[in-house]
């Protein structure tokens, strides 16, 4: 009797756990708690199996179509955001409210893209799509099944292509655009890990971007969600004008990442400072034509960028292309503020500041990237925080005049950790100045934890590696460890890695020497070390093989608890002794504690069996009550009841405020040569004016100047070379002359 197999949908013999083509173990958990359990049925016809990727929007699982008896792939919409799912259920939970008026809203847009890329299923290049329906409080996508890798696999391992690899690559995945733009669809998602290698040499562009516009202009994990380096400028702004061009910058873009190995910089970082180097630059050998087409197509500007992907292809196969040269826009001084037309008129008269004035009255203000009108006055715009450091975001935030607030921890394939992830105001949006701009910080890719693999037997260690939702690479060498063990692996026990990470696993050929005619007598080795242990006994030609390992508060980490057969023994040479060797005191793994209400923190650290104490500290971008920090990062293996320190912000920290000094006026009033007397009180509005008090009578009358404001002028600064003027300088010295 046969068995499907859930990792990879072939059939193999019900009496074994373990698929002899893929190595997935039968029964075991979903990779997180909210996938559909293995072998669960959808629609009564899809058999669903393992998950095959997962991110912020969505869960694809291999599946196998009962009717058509063929793999395919299964995309759950499942916005982490508005949804979740209890384990071991199908159904999903929608989130109340708002969340659900946009997860509903995405679910409809999600369908409708489907169906439109289902009528081009007789163009090889596009996923074929082969069904979709709704189910379980959501939908799903059916499409064909992919066997083969990404583009993003395949430069993981092999490193960068040759031009001539990777141009054929790219001429494929323009035809496909050609017939998409065609039916005014946009992928808005083109990056390496989008752009799938087949093993028959196919090329298919998958995973398109409709759910990245699909929900309302509130949402942060839909609406601004892309990958830098590979989206255009446009694709930042919520009103940006999106078209071909916008897939095109981003297949140049792959193109560019594929033979120098380098992602390009940011587009928002482009149109501050552009200094994307061109391929040969970097030491690429590539004709001047097919570097000339990547580069226009890669122009920051939508007007001096490649137009479609006909445009793009005839440049790539042209004989020779002509380099368009990105336009630079001048500052429209007619559609300057009033006010900083009259700060400059101003400043002439009054301060010298550090600025310089063009002629004309023209401000030169030496603002990076400054290439349009200046916004209105009380408003700004927002800057692209994506991708950066959380100073450097609340930095660039601040100079902005905008507050910034973080809102959680979410895992990301795409942005490191510890980088923003996402923000509800896109970059290059005008607000209000003081309006918050609400950001989430990148945990980094799904992780997982490298087992102890050594002396297992390979078969118990393909289950660990199974488990552990890696991937091995096996190789053999005569080796002092039992024939068939694993007797070196490429990367430490216990060490954090990538889910889907590779480990290369030594196997045992064994070494020879002794014979099975020889007995001898089992040595003890209890509280040995492992490794002294199979040295130990290998001096009577005996194998040392690992079949258990559990926790134990006394005998320390690595050292071995029991044997089988016991000391004294006989046994014959060459003969396996099964050994449990002993992990420790019993540790977990510290759970994420950050950027949580102080409650819901308690909590994963509780339930984690750790201690918890709390500090407090104020915050400028972490909401009051939230927590900042803890002292023992999320993933560290530590022993239980071990006590993690968070600390919880307790909001901005208050100004200071002093109470207001008045101060008499004792400056003193000049004349035409001599100090004037005494000034006499002003008469009222009513009364007539005194007699003006005059040194001779045949001099004119001296009006005096209303008295000055009691608040002290700043001093005057010396002149500075800076080349430009900040906009708040500016405006103070308007309200100052008015």
């Amino acid at each position: 009797m046969n068995r499907r197999c859930m990792g990879c949908m072939e059939e193999y013999d019900a009496r074994y756990d373990i698929c002899p083509w893929c190595g997935y173990q039968e029964g075991i958990a979903p990779q997180q708690a909210y996938h559909i359990t293995p072998g669960s049925m959808l629609a009564g016809r899809y058999t669903i199996g393992r998950v095959l990727g997962f991110g912020g929007f969505g869960i694809t699982y291999i599946g196998f179509d009962e009717m058509l008896q063929k793999k395919v792939a299964v995309k759950e919409y499942m916005p982490s955001e508005f949804s979740t799912r209890m384990p071991n259920q199908q159904m999903v939970t929608v989130y109340s409210g708002d969340r659900e008026e946009q997860f509903k809203e995405g679910l409809v847009k999600i369908l409708e893209e489907a169906r439109r890329l289902a009528k081009f299923a007789s163009e090889p290049g596009i996923v074929h799509i082969y069904d979709c329906f709704e189910a379980n409080n959501t939908a799903y996508i059916v499409m064909e099944y992919l066997d083969g890798e990404s583009l993003k696999e395949k430069t993981s391992r092999d490193g960068k292509m040759t031009v001539e690899e990777a141009e054929p690559i790219i001429l494929s995945v323009l035809s496909a655009l050609k017939k998409v733009h065609e039916a005014g669809i946009i992928h808005r998602d083109i990056a390496p890990d989008n752009i799938y290698l087949l093993k028959n040499g196919e090329v298919k562009l998958l995973d398109f971007g409709a759910a990245r516009y699909a929900t309302t202009k509130h949402s942060k994990s839909l609406s601004v969600i892309i990958k830098p380096g590979y989206a255009p400028e446009e694709q930042y702004r919520s009103r940006g004008d999106q078209g071909p061009w916008t897939d095109i910058y981003a297949l140049a873009a792959t193109f560019y990442k594929l033979i120098t190995g380098i992602t390009p910089e940011d587009a928002m970082e482009r149109s501050v400072r552009d200094e994307l180097k061109r391929p040969s630059k970097l030491g690429v050998k590539i004709n001047r034509n097919t570097e000339t087409a990547i580069m226009n197509a890669l122009n920051i500007k939508i007007q001096d960028r490649t137009q479609s992907a006909s445009d793009f292809e005839a440049e790539l196969l042209a004989a020779e292309v002509k380099e368009r040269q990105a336009t630079k826009d001048k500052v429209d001084v007619g559609s300057l503020p009033t006010w900083v037309k009259a700060a400059s008129a101003a400043a002439a008269l009054t301060l010298t500041v550090g600025f310089a004035l063009l002629a004309g009255g023209v401000i030169h203000f030496s603002i990076p990237g400054l290439t349009k009108a200046v916004t209105a006055e009380g408003m700004t715009t927002v800057p692209n925080v994506i991708n950066l450091e959380v100073d450097a975001a609340g930095e660039s935030v601040k100079a902005s005049r905008l507050g910034m607030q973080i809102l959680g921890y979410n895992d990301s394939e795409e942005i490191e950790k510890g980088k923003i992830l996402t923000q509800n105001l896109p970059g290059g949006q005008e607000v209000e100045e003081d309006s918050i701009v609400e950001v989430e910080v990148s945990a980094g890719g799904a992780m997982t934890r490298i087992p102890d693999l050594i002396g297992m037997s390979r078969e118990e260690a393909e289950k660990a590696i199974q488990a552990a939702s890696l991937s091995a690479e096996y190789k053999e060498m005569e080796y002092q460890a039992a024939p068939d063990t694993i007797a070196m692996q490429s990367l430490p026990a216990n060490e954090q890695v990538k889910v889907g990470s590779r480990i290369v696993l030594t196997v045992s050929l064994g070494k020879g020497g002794g014979s099975r005619e020889v007995t001898v007598s089992v040595k003890n080795v209890a509280g040995m070390d492992y490794d002294a242990a199979s040295d130990f006994l290998y001096q009577d030609y005996l194998y040392l093989i690992k079949t258990d390992s559990e926790y134990s508060d006394t005998v320390e980490e690595g050292k071995i608890i029991s044997q089988e057969p016991a000391p004294g023994t006989m046994v014959s040479q060459q003969s396996n002794i099964r050994v449990c060797v002993s992990l420790g005191k019993e540790k977990v793994e510290v759970p994420n504690a950050t950027y949580l209400t102080l409650e819901e923190a308690k909590s994963n650290l509780e339930a984690a069996l750790l201690e918890v104490s709390v500090t407090e500290e104020y915050s400028d971008v972490v909401p009051k009550g939230n927590t900042i920090s803890q002292s023992i990062e999320r993933g560290e293996l530590v022993e239980k009841g071990t006590e993690v320190k968070v600390a919880i912000s307790l909001g901005p920290k208050p100004v200071e405020t002093k109470p207001q000094e008045t101060k008499a006026d004792n400056r003193p009033r000049e004349t035409t040569g001599a100090a004037r007397a005494p000034q006499q009180d002003q008469p009222s509005a009513t009364q007539a004016a005194a007699e003006p008090t005059t040194e001779a009578p045949t001099q004119p009358p001296v009006t005096e100047a209303p008295a000055p404001p009691t608040t002290e002028a700043p001093p005057t600064q010396a002149p500075q070379d800076n080349g430009g003027m900040d906009l708040n300088k500016a405006y103070d010295i308007f309200k100052r002359n008015q």
